[in-house]
């Protein structure tokens, strides 16, 4: 898909494997994420997934526009979190402006929202 065509909304089911999975990978086995008994008492009443796991529908969005695996040298990515995204949440990157710049790259406002319309994410993006 080339930039020329509509910004896509893209959904990601988070679970408790996929969490699992993430602090296999980046060795962030925070007890927030991965110890129901810690989280359960928490300020967050239970699991939340890794911040990138709750951005990863906006990332894979913009991919998909670009045409591209990965987002190209030169990107930036702005990102304020807005509540916790926990598993069993669908969450869809939902794009809100897309504004072609000058030198041919693009701005782009999205959040990444929960079922239930909660924004988790905010996103600002140069792509």
């Amino acid at each position: 898909m080339a930039a020329t065509e509509p910004f896509p909304r893209v959904v990601d089911d988070v679970t408790q494997a996929g969490i699992d999975a993430y602090a296999e990978l980046s060795g962030d086995f925070n007890p927030l994420h991965v110890d129901p008994e810690a989280a359960a008492a928490s300020e967050f009443g239970g699991i939340i997934a890794h911040g990138p796991i709750a951005l990863q529908s906006f990332l894979r969005a913009a991919t998909e526009w670009l045409g591209v695996e990965a987002l190209p040298a030169g990107t930036s990515v702005a990102v304020v979190y807005r509540a916790p995204t926990r598993p069993g949440d669908a969450i869809a990157a939902e794009p809100r402006s897309v504004t072609e710049r000058e030198d041919g790259r693009h701005d782009v406002e999205a959040e990444c929202v929960k079922q239930d319309g909660t924004t988790v994410v905010s996103v600002r993006a140069v792509l």
